[in-house]
């Protein structure tokens, strides 16, 4: 395939995890991947995998705190390319604290990540995908952007927000053959979760799992991978403004837990 045939996809937060199994699974359908993070060496680690496996790849520094940046390096990959047809805002950050102790800036700074860039980088995407006939954005929020839980007030209420501005986004875009969807993993074992559960024993992990979802276990980065690859491509070419819940369930069997936790 040549290089101008491939299509070009955008992801930030790409340099491991769920960003980095998107990344992986946009390379084996195809795409050229612009990976996007703050981390060089993680970056040219992921590029090379996906060259490794016969996929078109490179990476590019970027700090999703910095509005100028996010600008100036998705412009700059579109017009490098000559086309932007996928967009996908994966970079974020979790706050696992309780309001109470929660300060202001650290309140500040998950709607930054979490939501402020979104805006941002769909913002820098979107006239590139009209000059270019269509494209595609996914957004990945959160099950805690669909449910409360105690201990992420600002993690939570940003996540929430990414998923109303992806759908106010696709009603704005659609005109122009820009679709834009919002993937909504629950816990997943990414590097960062691993980490969280470090402590635990395995009876508690598997315990967390059987007790947190409908399928008993929690999701593998690349099962959300796939769905951000499906909702990217032409077999979802008439699926916009939708949030996809990929969380095993996890939404509908802690609620009906605390259904009948209260009837008894």
């Amino acid at each position: 395939m040549a290089e101008t045939d491939r299509r070009v996809a955008f992801v930030t937060g790409a340099s491991q995890g769920v960003g980095q199994a998107i990344a992986e699974r946009l390379g084996r359908d195809g795409w050229h991947v612009i990976v996007a993070a703050r981390r060089r060496e993680a970056l040219d680690a992921v590029v090379a995998g996906i060259a490794a496996a016969g996929g078109s790849a490179e990476g590019v520094v970027l700090d999703m705190r910095d509005p100028a940046a996010i600008e100036a390096v998705i412009s700059a990959a579109a017009e490098r390319h000559g086309r932007l047809d996928g967009l996908v805002n994966n970079a974020g950050r979790f706050s696992g604290r309780r309001i109470v102790d929660t300060t202001l800036d650290e309140f500040r700074l998950n709607f930054i990540m979490n939501c402020e860039a979104p805006f941002l980088a769909m913002k820098a995407a979107i006239p590139a995908m009209i000059k270019g006939g269509g494209g595609a954005i996914v957004n990945i929020s959160s099950v805690s952007g669909l449910r409360a839980t105690p201990g992420t007030g600002g993690y939570g209420a940003s996540k929430a927000g990414l998923i109303h501005l992806g759908a106010i986004a696709a009603m704005e875009v659609g005109e122009h053959n820009i679709r834009v969807n919002t993937v909504t993993p629950g816990s997943t074992w990414s590097p960062t979760f691993r980490k969280s559960v470090e402590g635990k024993t395995p009876e508690e992990v598997e315990a967390m799992q059987k007790t947190g979802t409908i399928l008993g276990r929690f999701a593998e980065p690349s099962e959300i991978g796939d769905a951000v690859a499906f909702l990217l491509s032409d077999d979802a070419r008439f699926i916009t403004g939708v949030n996809l819940p990929v969380e095993g369930g996890a939404y509908w069997f802690r609620g009906g837990n605390r259904l009948i936790g209260k009837r008894h």
